[in-house]
């Protein structure tokens, strides 16, 4: 032993037990490290798995909702989970075929869904707009949809779908979130718009939130519609048999001419309708209209939309004439015919309510012949509505601020 440097051996020694332990301690840490995600990895892909084949039933069973929503699942869970240290692992090729699979269905899903303006935002096949001053003031029409989901065999509602309703144009306050009932319908409540003097668009999409994660669908969406209200007045007018709901003349009424000339002091600017393109559909639309149907009154004055205004207000004249009646005199019969006519004049607002109704008019007409006596009529009862409304052009004007 001699010559060794007993102080050289000692921190040889110390130094061995040294990296002995700190192997040790390496492998200890390796191991618990390890250990943890592969068991937080192993419950993570276990619930995917359960969640996809959750997802695949409810597709079997037609409710695409809820598959939506296990598919949206599927997604949190693999983001929560922590990923795999080894990329060839086999669960961790499985989780990540999982979470693709997974995306591209809830885009196939979305491809198939579609949002649908409910009847009364329709005319004509045609979605119509709104008026922006009636939302202000919480009225006219709300936006409105219906789900359906789109088979090769045709479509169905969707129920217990959740719509996200918000302001895609314009500044304001509307309930953000809905859900489809039974019948797959879902609407929205505006409570306040900042401007009526511009635009708004209001936009429904579907949005699914699962575990914290959200996935909207921007390909299901519809927009609705506002457009600024104008101190404008579209003008119909209906002349026909008393109790008729037979075809209306196929042009343009005289009546709503003498409207238009009565109303021309208003300040009002007008927008005269004529039944020249649909006869029937035009006195369907105006006796609806007449009759109260808020619906009707929308799709009236959103048929004169023009430039991105909209009339706000609907002037409707309804002439009903009687059969002629042929004169008997102290037993003898003439060739004279007369015909008794009465005439109602109605101005409403975009949302339906009456802003004024003028007092009822009535005629008689004479003539050779039934149809002589019947637009002796009807030409008396124009030239009373012109009068009366040049005469309360003042009253009337007022009712149109």
């Amino acid at each position: 032993m001699e010559g060794m440097n007993p102080a050289k051996e000692r921190g040889r020694g110390m130094r061995a037990k040294a990296a002995v332990l700190a192997a040790a301690a390496a492998a200890i840490t390796i191991a618990v490290v390890s250990a943890v995600p592969a068991s937080a990895q192993s419950a993570g892909l276990l619930t995917m798995r359960e969640l996809r084949a959750a997802a695949d039933e409810a597709m079997d069973t037609n409710h695409p909702v809820e598959a939506l929503r296990h598919l949206v699942a599927l997604l949190a869970v693999d983001e929560e989970s922590p990923a795999g240290t080894n990329a060839a692992d086999p669960a961790a090729d499985e989780r990540r075929e999982l979470a693709r699979k997974a995306d591209a269905e809830l885009a196939a899903i979305g491809a198939r869904l579609t949002l649908e303006p409910m009847d009364e935002w329709l005319a004509g096949g045609t979605q119509i707009a709104g008026n922006v001053r009636d939302l202000a003031k919480g009225a006219g029409l709300m936006p409105s949809a219906r789900l359906v989901v789109n088979y090769d065999f045709g479509k169905a509602v969707v129920a217990d779908a959740p719509i996200r309703f918000a302001f895609a144009d314009g500044i304001g306050e509307v309930t953000g979130r809905s859900v489809s009932d039974s019948s797959g319908v879902v609407s929205a409540v505006v409570r306040s718009v900042a401007r009526t003097d511009k635009p708004v668009v209001i936009r429904a999409v579907l949005a699914v939130t699962e575990r914290g994660k959200t996935r909207v669908f921007r390909e299901v969406f519809l927009d609705f519609t506002y457009l600024p209200a104008v101190r404008a007045a579209r003008v119909m007018a209906l002349e026909t048999a008393s109790g008729s709901q037979g075809p209306a003349a196929g042009a343009r009424s005289p009546l709503v001419d003498a409207v238009s000339r009565g109303l021309s002091r208003s300040g009002v600017e007008l927008f005269p309708a004529d039944a020249s393109s649909d006869p029937q559909a035009y006195q369907a639309a105006f006796l609806a209209a007449f009759g109260g149907s808020r619906e009707a009154v929308a799709s009236a004055l959103a048929a004169a939309a023009s430039g991105g205004r909209l009339p706000s207000y609907l002037v409707m004249a309804l002439a009903e004439y009687e059969e002629p009646r042929r004169m008997v005199y102290q037993g003898k019969t003439y060739d004279i015919y007369t015909s008794n006519a009465r005439g109602q004049l109605r101005i409403v607002r975009s949302d339906g309510s009456v802003a004024a109704s003028r007092p009822a008019l009535s005629a008689r007409g004479q003539g050779g012949s039934p149809e002589a006596a019947i637009q002796a009529a009807l030409a008396a009862i124009r030239a009373q509505t012109e009068k009366d409304l040049s005469e309360h052009s003042g009253d009337i004007a007022r009712s149109f601020d």
